[in-house]
Parts: C-alpha cells; structure tokens; sequence
C-alpha cells in the first residue's frame, strides 16, 4: 500500500507538472505572438488610409481577423497566467458585494440590466483580481447569450463553510451535456460555434482557473424557471 501510495504521488506531480508546463507553453506562445499582431494592426491602419475606396472593405475584413487573433491571444494569456499562478497567490478578505460592483461596471454596456443583490457585508478568502476577472466573464457571458432575456442577477450567501456566489440569468440555458463540459478550454457549445458570437472557447475557463487560484470551485445549472445559474463556492473568510 506504501509503494502503490507513493506511486500515485509521483504520477499526480507528474501530471500537475504536465499541465502547469502545458499553461506555460501556451501563454509563451501568445505573448510572442502579441508584437507581430500589434505590427501588422499599425500596418493595416496605414494600408487603409493610403488604399483606394473599392479596396476599403477588404482592408476591413483583414483588419476583423486579426482583431479576433489578438482577442484569442489575450485570452490565452489569461488563462495562462491564472493557472501559472495559482500557487503563487496568497488569499485574503475579500467583501464579496464590492467584488460583484466592480465586475459589474467592467462589463455593463448597452441595455443589459444587472443587478447584485448582497445586502448585508459578506466575506470571503480569495484573490480580489481574480474574483473580479472570473466574475466579469460570466458576466459577459451572461450579456452575450442573455442580455435581451431579462434581467442578471448576481446573489451570494454563507453557508455551513462555503460562501455561494451565484450569476443568474432568464436566456436560453445549455444542453445537459453542455454543463459541464463548459468550464473546459476551448470547449463552444453546437449553438455558439459562430465565431463572432461564440467566442474562442476561453472565457468559461478562465472563469475556472481564476476561481481554482481562489481555492474555490465553479459550476453550470440550468434553473427550473428558465435561465442558466453559475455558481462559485468559496472559503469564508473567519
């Protein structure tokens, strides 16, 4: 049992040396890619200014694609950077309420209604950062697949040892199958495969890396009356 126990030991350090070099590589990538993409960006904006009016719409549409190459590299650098540093982070007290209003005036745009309803002062170990950038995903999220459906609303609550911090929405919902498989990289569910509506896949996982670095957890729900629940358990703060 001794030997078959220190197996499993070498084997998980393996394995979470595997991933944390896999998080490294990805985000080495993106950040060598960030200078070229910012260079043929300045390229593209002096092109535009010098082409002919017939050629304008193709210089947009080249200009589109590298806008979305840049938005994939930045959110490769997220999700990067939050699994690099998930160990390197100390937690402390953070008050969830001002958590949700700060994630909340980074992502409010246009007609979408949110409200965070936290009355009382409520507490949790965390890291603010990342808390907020978890939380300004699904957030966005909720905005992209759900803004026109009603209102958003973020909740939170102590329990016995957790802290719930729930971001609900009245839009469609995700196929069961889709619940879970969400949180993973790259992962677009069938109805969000368009590129320009779906995204790269990234933001949800980045919501999970973010609330691990936290010491936390995430998970999708589809409520019975209509809408889709994300909902973060976290430690209280003492």
């Amino acid at each position: 049992m001794g030997q078959l126990a220190s197996a499993i030991n070498r084997l998980t350090g393996r394995l979470s040396d595997f991933v944390s070099g896999q998080k490294r590589f990805l985000g080495d990538i993106a950040h060598e890619l960030c200078a070229p993409i910012a260079r043929v960006q300045f390229g593209l904006g002096i092109l535009e200014q010098r082409v002919s009016e017939e050629h304008h719409a193709a210089v947009a549409d080249v200009n589109d694609e590298v806008r979305q190459m840049s938005e994939l590299v930045t959110e490769l650098l997220s999700f990067s950077k939050a699994g690099i540093e998930a160990a390197k982070r100390p937690l402390v007290v953070v008050e969830i309420g001002d958590t949700a209003r700060r994630a909340v005036e980074r992502e409010v745009v246009g007609e979408a209604e949110i409200r965070v309803e936290i009355g009382e002062p409520l507490h949790a170990m965390a890291d603010q950062m990342m808390l907020v950038r978890a939380l300004s995903n699904v957030v966005r999220n909720a905005i992209r697949y759900a803004g026109d459906a009603g209102a958003i609303t973020i909740s939170a609550e102590r329990g016995a040892g957790v802290v719930w911090l729930r971001v609900r929405d009245q839009g469609p919902g995700l196929a069961q199958e889709d619940l879970d498989r969400v949180f993973n990289p790259f992962y677009r569910p069938e109805a969000s495969r368009n590129r320009s509506t779906g995204g790269a896949g990234l933001g949800l996982a980045i919501v999970r890396s973010c609330v691990e670095v936290c010491q936390g957890s995430v998970q999708a729900r589809n409520r019975p009356e209509g809408g889709l629940e994300i909902e973060f358990q976290l430690k209280p703060a003492a």
